[in-house]
């Protein structure tokens, strides 16, 4: 009876993922093109940060943080934060400061190879961004908090969210600050951070999802302001990377970029002019997409296990992206230049484009999905 019960589950699971997987945006006619350097350096990964002067990226894995330089990536230093799970990694405006946050619920502060603060939140923290005046960094967790802290380690304001924090973003100008939530809240929220007012709150559910056992309405796992500040981009477990206006919070743009469900987005990111969206995910992938046209995917990266943070460089020249592989992939940004070509080769050619239409793993839960049973076996 039970390998009966298997079969079944996964006979309907595979035609979701089936008819859900073509409403994606299609991909382009590319080679994946590989990446510049990638290395196995964990048992999983699960943050990427870029220094502002793009030289060090910093990778966080299991109680450890690796700061590379490039362009070499040679390793620069280790820490051994002993946060179990590293899930958020930022450096701060002037480069001298790493936050790093994770499973044992702290925010670390760390400078030239050296702990200078560590910092109680108490939930496990998912996402952290440092404000751009460079005196306090933001955190979000799993209980549903925000909390502030600044530099000398006090807390500045903690508020209570709709659902668990997964993402958290400030706006260029410092003013006000963009969370994410998951479960029954799965909205996305705009604080104005000096009077601590919600400014507004967006769900964007799609009529007809249904999510996963386990998951929430449609957890909005990532969340990412544009470098002119006017936009805010995000990632859903349906799969969707949404734009919306950061004035009104009303979507500008979708794309499906990953399948729905199990294989959802996990985080997004803009490339410093504005024009490229690049999202992870837990299908594997790692997708480029040109904004506002958002036409075609490229695909930078298809491997069988979740993708769970991805960012641009600052200099525009690198996408780093890091999974539970345990692996940290790097590419040049030259790839683009080579898609502008080959459409502009193609251009009278007419491609059929279907409408437009994102949560930690699971296994962080005391609560676990049988899909989460059935992608470990399959």
């Amino acid at each position: 009876m039970v390998g009966k019960h298997i079969f079944a589950v996964l006979m309907a699971f595979a035609f979701a993922f089936r008819a859900y997987s073509q409403q994606l945006v299609p991909q382009a006619n590319q080679t994946i093109p590989p990446p510049d350097w990638s290395e196995k350096v964990d048992l999983g990964l699960y943050s990427v940060a870029w220094s502002p002067n793009s030289e060090l990226l910093a990778v966080g894995g299991r109680g450890t943080v690796r700061i590379y330089r490039l362009p070499n990536f040679t390793i620069e230093k280790t820490l051994d934060t002993g946060q179990e799970e590293i899930w958020a990694l930022a450096w701060s405006p002037d480069g001298t400061l790493l936050g790093c946050a994770g499973k044992d619920g702290t925010v670390q502060f760390w400078q030239n190879g050296l702990l200078q603060k560590k910092l109680f939140q108490g939930g496990w923290i998912l996402d952290i961004g440092w404000n751009p005046d460079g005196t306090s960094l933001m955190a979000v967790d799993y209980s549903g908090l925000a909390k502030e802290w600044d530099v000398q380690g006090y807390l500045r304001a903690s508020i209570q969210l709709d659902g668990d924090g997964l993402g958290v973003d400030w706006s260029p100008k410092g003013r006000l600050f963009a969370v994410t939530t998951g479960q029954e809240g799965s909205r996305l929220l705009l604080f104005d951070a000096q009077s601590g007012v919600l400014r507004w709150r967006r769900q964007d559910v799609l009529a007809g999802y249904t999510a996963p056992f386990g998951y929430g309405l449609d957890e909005v796992n990532g969340v990412r302001y544009s470098p002119t500040g006017k936009l805010i981009a995000t990632a859903h477990q349906d799969g969707r990377i949404l734009v919306h206006s950061a004035e009104k919070g009303d979507a500008v743009f979708a794309a499906q970029l990953h399948p729905s469900g199990v294989g959802g987005a996990r985080r997004v990111a803009w490339s410093p002019k504005g024009d490229w969206l690049v999202s992870c995910g837990e299908d594997g992938q790692v997708n480029c997409v040109d904004y506002p046209k958002g036409k075609q995917r490229i695909v930078l990266l298809s491997t069988g296990k979740p993708v769970w943070s991805v960012a641009w460089s600052p200099d525009n020249k690198w996408i780093a992206a890091v999974g539970d592989e345990g692996r940290a992939w790097i590419w040049s940004t030259n790839f683009i230049a080579l898609f502008s070509e080959a459409k502009e080769s193609t251009k009278g050619e007419k491609t059929p484009h279907p409408k437009s239409d994102s949560t930690p793993k699971r296994h962080s839960r005391q609560k676990s999905s049988p899909f989460d049973w059935i992608r470990r076996h399959l």
